[in-house]
């Protein structure tokens, strides 16, 4: 998994700086299970992928920092442990030397609300919102997106941003189970209760900062629990208005790749405008004694992600003629 512009590769050259990368832990003390495609999960042991995760990444000693994608513990985990499970989780994070930095997920949002998650996270918003950017290096800025903005998980029961989501669900799902995509074609696959939406101050938000980043002529990467591009996901685990977000993003040229989680089996495309799109592979479906997990060098030019155990390594050259 990778691409290449053909351009000769500087050997031995170092990178601007690196960082660590996990997703979807899904962490539940439950027996192992199967997803609803039947797909094996590993409950308890994707604590210690973690584990090895936050080990490896102290090891190596460059990091500047390290990002979870979000599902930190599980929708299974039993509600009387949520707080203390996903503590738990954030604490085995906190051991790695350095920052870290949280995206919300669905399941996430299944154990706690907004209210109690985010201190946990240590997301700071007294709107609770969950997007947020930072700077590690001045050539660089990094945006975390909050896919559950508009959603039907998380916020209060009367909340506005859950009664626009469920008109939304209502309007373009007709299943009794918003969950199920029966009857849905294509794309359409996307509008179900366990993704969600960028909503229209967050979508100005993001305009100001893709704004100000190409102003201090700085590359962007773009970090979401959703995944932005159905080349690089299946249709079920898009953000429902990933269209609207990528029109936005390809007004500007400073976007060079967008991470995300959510849809465990990963995957990988470079869109139209040249814009790479890597979603993680799963740490909760490491059987025992195998990972997923990595971290990025990051160059002028490109970003290698290089993975452990489930995580394919992959090269992301940038346009050239994209450049500022």
């Amino acid at each position: 998994m990778g691409s290449s512009n053909g351009l000769a590769i500087a050997q031995g050259r170092q990178p601007l700086f690196s960082f660590g990368l996990i997703s979807d832990v899904q962490y539940a003390d439950i027996p192992d299970g199967r997803s609803f495609l039947g797909v094996p999960r590993y409950y308890r042991h994707s604590i210690l992928v973690l584990q090895r995760a936050v080990k490896e990444w102290n090891a190596h000693q460059k990091h500047k920092f390290v990002i979870n994608f979000g599902d930190i513990v599980d929708g299974y985990c039993p509600k009387d442990q949520s707080f203390d499970t996903v503590k738990k989780l954030a604490d085995e994070f906190e051991i790695f030397e350095g920052p870290v930095y949280h995206i919300i997920g669905n399941h996430c949002l299944y154990n706690l609300p907004r209210s109690k998650l985010l201190p946990l996270l240590k997301i700071q918003s007294p709107e609770c919102h969950a997007y947020y950017d930072f700077s590690p290096v001045p050539g660089y800025r990094f945006v975390v997106l909050d896919g559950y903005d508009i959603s039907a998980i998380g916020w209060p029961q009367g909340h506005p941003k859950t009664l626009e989501a469920l008109k939304f669900l209502q309007d373009k799902n007709p299943n009794v189970d918003k969950n199920s995509p029966t009857g849905l074609v294509g794309l359409e696959r996307r509008f179900l209760m366990f993704n969600g939406a960028v909503g229209k101050e967050q979508m100005e938000w993001l305009d100001g900062v893709l704004q100000e980043a190409t102003e201090l002529k700085q590359k962007v990467v773009i970090c979401c629990h959703l995944p932005l591009d159905p080349g690089a996901s299946s249709k079920e685990a898009l953000l429902w208005n990933y269209d609207e977000v990528m029109n936005l993003i390809h007004r500007y040229k400073c976007v060079k790749v967008c991470l995300a989680g959510h849809d465990h089996r990963g995957g990988y495309s470079v869109d139209s405008y040249g814009v790479h799109h890597r979603v993680l592979e799963a740490a909760l479906e490491c059987p025992p004694g195998t990972d997923a997990f990595g971290y990025v060098d990051v160059y002028d030019d490109r970003i290698s992600l290089i993975g452990t155990g489930r995580i394919e390594s992959t090269e992301m050259y940038f346009n050239a003629q994209a450049d500022l």
